[in-house]
C-alpha cells in the first residue's frame, strides 16, 4: 500500500477545521451551563432577641443569585432544627431577594433561628412569660413598660427591670399579683420626686429621695419591689441605711410598708419593700409631728379627795399618722399615761386625771407642756374620825373610790360603825327624824281609836 505524501498546505486547513468544530462544540455544551442561575441563602436575621410567650419573631433570609439566568429556590425557615415553615423565592439573574417570615414561639425557653440552604444562622431568641423596657428616660424620671405573657396566676411573679446603675434610684424587680396571664402595666421611677406629680412631704419631719407612681390594667397588682439607692442620697440626709422606709399612698395620706435592707454594696444599697395594695410610693424617712395647742386643768371632789383631770388637744402637723404617748405630770412626777393614734395633718384630745388626797399647791402638766396650778385644801381631802387628814401620800395615778361601812357594818370592835352621810341622796339626820315622827303620829292614832271605841262596844268592832 502506498502511503499518502501530505504537504504542508493540505494539513494546515485541516487542523483549523477541526479546531473550529472543537470550539463550536464546547460553546454548545458551556453555554446553558453559564446561562443556569446560581442560588444560595446568603445570610438570615431577626428583629428581636427577646420576645413574650405567644408572640412572633420576625425572620428575614437573603436569598442570592450569581448566575447569568433567572431562577427560584426553596429554603426552610427552622426553629431549633425542626422545620416550620418552607418558602419559594425566586431571583433575577445577578440579584438577590429577601423574604420574612413570623415565627410564633408560645412557651418560654431559648430558641436557635436558622433558615437553609446552605444553613445560615439567623441567631437565637429568648421566649419569657414577661418583659419590661424603657419607654422614656430623662434626668428626673424613667418610664418602664410591664407585659405579661403568660404569668401564673395562682401566685406572684417577677419580672426583672432595666439595669441602670447611672441613676440614683432604680427599680429593680418589680413583682405583681395578676388575676389574667396577659397584661401591660407601667411603672415610672422619679429620681426628682417632685416630678411625680404625688403630694410629697416637704416638713422638718420627712427626707423623700424618690418616688414610684404605677399605672395597671384590670386584675394586675403590685405585690414588691426590690430598688437600688445611692449611698450618697442617704450621707446628704445624714441617715443609715436601715433608716430608709417606703410609704405608700392610701386615703389621701401616707402609710410605712414593711422594708429590709437585702445588700449593701459599696456606692449604693439594695431593699426590697411590700408594695401591695397602692399604686404611688415615695422612698425616704417620714415622721409624725406633734404639738400640744391648748391645755386645760379642772378638779371635783369625790370621796377619797380631789380629782385632777388635765386636758389638752394634741396636733399632727406630720404626713404620717402616728402614736402620741400622754403624760400627766404632777410636780415633775408622772402619775398617769395613756397612747393615741393622731393621723397626718390631724389632731385628737387627751385627757388624763389622778386623784390628790394630801392638801397642798400642784403644778400639773401634759408632758412638757405646763397645764396650770392647783390648790388642794384640808377641807378638799377625806378626813379620818378624829378630823386628820388621811395619810395616803400626795397622788396617785387611778381614780379608785373609797369605800365605807354601812348601817349594820361591824367595826373592828364588834360594834356598829358610823351610820352613811345620805340614804339614797337624803341626809341620814333627816331620814331618822322622819322615821321617830311617823312612829309617834301612829301611836297617837293607835290611842284615839281606843279611846273612842269605850262607847259603841255594841257595834261589833273592837280593836
Amino acid at each position: 500500500m502506498a502511503r499518502e505524501n501530505r504537504s504542508p498546505k493540505r494539513v494546515v486547513p485541516r487542523l483549523v477545521a477541526v479546531g473550529v468544530v472543537a470550539l463550536l462544540l464546547t460553546a454548545t455544551v458551556a453555554g446553558p451551563t453559564a446561562a443556569a442561575p446560581r442560588l444560595f441563602v446568603s445570610g438570615a436575621t431577626k428583629d428581636a432577641s427577646t420576645i413574650l410567650a405567644g408572640e412572633t419573631v420576625n425572620v428575614t433570609a437573603t436569598v442570592k443569585n450569581t448566575g447569568e439566568d433567572g431562577g427560584g429556590m426553596d429554603i426552610e425557615f427552622k426553629v431549633n432544627g425542626t422545620t416550620t415553615v418552607t418558602e419559594r423565592v425566586v431571583v433575577e439573574a445577578d440579584s438577590s431577594n429577601t423574604t420574612t417570615r413570623a415565627i410564633r414561639l408560645g412557651e418560654p425557653g431559648t430558641y436557635r433561628l436558622t433558615v437553609t440552604s446552605p444553613e445560615r444562622s439567623a441567631g437565637r431568641v429568648q421566649v419569657k412569660r414577661a418583659l419590661s423596657e424603657v419607654t422614656r428616660e430623662d434626668a428626673g424620671s424613667r418610664a418602664i413598660r410591664v407585659r405579661g405573657g403568660s404569668v401564673p396566676t395562682s401566685r406572684p411573679y417577677t419580672v426583672d427591670m432595666p439595669a441602670d446603675t447611672n441613676r440614683s434610684f432604680t427599680v429593680q424587680s418589680w413583682t405583681v399579683d395578676a388575676s389574667q396571664q396577659s397584661f401591660t402595666q407601667s411603672v415610672t421611677e422619679y429620681t426628682d420626686p417632685a416630678a411625680s406629680g404625688l403630694p410629697i412631704p416637704s416638713d422638718d419631719a420627712a427626707a423623700v429621695f424618690s418616688a414610684v407612681t404605677v399605672g395597671s390594667t384590670d386584675g394586675v397588682q403590685p405585690s414588691s419591689m426590690q430598688f437600688a439607692l445611692n449611698r450618697s442620697q442617704l450621707r446628704s440626709a445624714g441617715m443609715d441605711a436601715d433608716e430608709v422606709q417606703v410609704y405608700q399612698r392610701v386615703n389621701e395620706s401616707w402609710q410605712a410598708t414593711e422594708t429590709t435592707v437585702v445588700e449593701e454594696q459599696t456606692s449604693r444599697v439594695i431593699y426590697e419593700a411590700d408594695t401591695s395594695g397602692s399604686t404611688a410610693f415615695v422612698v425616704g424617712s417620714i415622721e409624725p409631728s406633734f404639738s400640744i395647742a391648748r391645755t386645760s386643768v379642772v378638779s371635783e371632789q369625790v370621796p377619797t379627795g380631789q380629782r385632777v383631770v388635765v386636758e389638752g388637744v394634741v396636733r399632727n402637723t406630720g404626713s404620717i399618722e402616728g402614736t402620741y404617748d400622754a403624760r400627766m405630770r404632777v410636780d415633775d412626777e408622772v402619775v398617769n399615761e395613756t397612747s393615741v393614734q393622731i393621723p397626718a395633718n390631724g389632731e385628737r384630745t387627751v385627757a388624763l386625771s389622778t386623784v390628790v388626797t394630801t392638801p397642798g399647791r400642784y403644778q400639773i402638766a401634759l408632758n412638757d407642756t405646763g397645764a396650770g396650778v392647783i390648790q388642794v385644801s384640808e377641807s378638799q381631802v377625806q378626813t379620818d374620825g378624829n378630823g386628820g387628814a388621811e395619810p395616803t401620800g400626795t397622788a396617785s395615778g387611778t381614780d379608785a373610790a373609797a369605800t365605807e361601812p354601812g348601817i349594820g357594818e361591824g367595826d373592828e370592835d364588834g360594834g356598829f360603825g358610823p351610820l352613811p352621810a345620805t340614804v339614797m341622796g337624803i341626809n341620814t339626820l333627816f331620814v331618822v327624824g322622819g322615821l321617830v315622827a311617823a312612829l309617834l303620829l301612829f301611836g297617837l292614832i293607835i290611842a284615839l281609836l281606843r279611846r273612842g271605841g269605850g262607847g259603841r262596844r255594841n257595834s261589833g268592832f273592837e280593836l
